[in-house]
């Protein structure tokens, strides 16, 4: 860090970059959070989490025992240790006559508004719901197994793709309430997708074929790209399938959009990590392999990134994505130079979804142990007088036992 104060006052570093190492080297300590916790409010695998577009203050929380969690991230309670544990503030029972019937692939905010969420699930059905209410607002059926879904941070349009078992994307208008359109994408099936932050009606989709394909629904031939080929490249999805498994790694579990809209980041079943240019799909930009000897059976369905927001106060100029890595680990990659920066472990089951928490350096993940957990920087933390007290005893008794001995 002196070096860094050092070569900033002297100029040998311009601003942006002093930014960038110092955000850098403070996500680089990114470990589980000692003053926070949050309460064990599943029975089963947790999914899916989503924090709120809004105020980035509440928390939805989904999976297999189909319970809905909501958490107000600010509101917590003291527990024995002193650490700050934050419960459940409103939820819908998984024996809820209005709940899924089968497990909750994903559950997502309404981008604008705090008051709506949506969910998709195992039973075939997308449900939209009140957020004050914790009810039912409307249902889509689907016929397959809905295996994500996702909406526009834009606000132009109120389209929700989904992915699932079949040949198609789905999207369904909730002003309509009914589905809209469909994309013929992904003859095995499509896992993730995710809207473009930049260009409201472009889509990107990852298969379970192993394609990663970028769409413009407006279009009557709605493919912009295949990723993997030259742009000009038409190849249906079949002939797309061929090569991109190869390349991109396997079927893909997760599809991300930067923040500036430029950038795809996807995530196969190998554990290969990559970032492409939406302008330049022929190559990734970058590649960031994990450790395989430290990966286990990937779990079915598709894992929830997180990216940190390149524009925010405390983050600026730096992108970290968090990942699950197979295992029971999260896998902190610098997407710039596409290398893991840290490995954070502490579930005792495979990872399967994780969420940033803008402006306040805090990470969560979720787990097949049904655990909720939370990451941030040490330096980012604040002990309480008890809390201090509790580390200087526990520091103490160490130092007594080692005498002994």
């Amino acid at each position: 860090m002196n070096q860094l104060v050092r070569n900033r006052a002297t100029g040998a570093t311009t601003p942006s970059a002093s930014r960038r190492a110092a955000t850098e080297m403070v996500l680089s300590t990114m470990a589980l959070a000692e003053t926070k916790r949050m309460a064990r409010a599943h029975s089963a695998a947790v999914h899916s989490l989503a924090i709120d577009n809004v105020e980035h203050r509440y928390m939805l929380s989904a999976g297999a025992d189909t319970s809905i969690q909501l958490y107000d991230l600010n509101s917590f309670e003291q527990t024995p240790t002193c650490a700050r544990q934050v419960a459940p503030t409103s939820q819908i029972a998984a024996n809820a006559a209005s709940t899924h019937t089968s497990l909750i692939s994903s559950i997502a905010w309404y981008p604008l508004d705090k008051g709506m969420f949506t969910t998709s699930s195992f039973d075939h059905t997308l449900r939209v719901w009140d957020a004050q209410s914790m009810a039912e607002a409307c249902q889509f059926d689907l016929d397959s197994r809905v295996l994500s879904h996702c909406m526009s941070v834009t606000g132009e349009h109120a389209l929700i793709a989904t992915t699932n078992e079949s040949a198609y994307i789905r999207l369904c208008d909730l002003r309509s309430g009914s589905s809209a359109q469909t994309l013929l994408a992904h003859h095995s099936g499509s896992m993730a997708a995710a809207w473009s932050p930049k260009q409201p009606f472009v889509l990107a989709s990852g298969g379970i074929d192993g394609a990663l394909c970028m769409w413009d629904i407006r279009r009557a031939d709605s493919q912009l790209c295949s990723f993997g080929h030259s742009a000009d490249s038409k190849a249906g999805p079949s002939e797309s399938s061929n090569n991109s498994s190869s390349a991109i790694g396997g079927s893909i579990g997760s599809v991300l959009f930067t923040g500036d809209g430029d950038r795809v980041i996807s995530m196969a079943s190998s554990g290969k990590v990559s970032v492409w240019n939406t302008a330049s799909p022929e190559n990734p930009l970058v590649e960031c392999q994990l450790d395989a000897s430290k990966r286990g059976k990937v779990p079915s369905g598709a894992r929830q990134m997180a990216l940190t927001t390149a524009t925010t106060r405390r983050t600026a100029d730096y992108e970290m994505l968090f990942c699950p890595s197979g295992d029971n680990s999260i896998a902190a990659i610098d997407i710039a130079k596409g290398k893991q920066v840290i490995s954070l472990d502490s579930h005792f089951a495979p990872v399967l979804c994780t969420t940033w928490r803008p402006e306040h350096l805090e990470l969560y993940s979720g787990g097949a142990d049904g655990n909720v957990l939370v990451w941030c920087p040490p330096a980012a933390e604040e002990l309480s007088e008890d809390q201090k007290k509790i580390r200087q005893d526990t520091w103490s008794d160490s130092d007594n036992a080692e005498e002994h001995t």
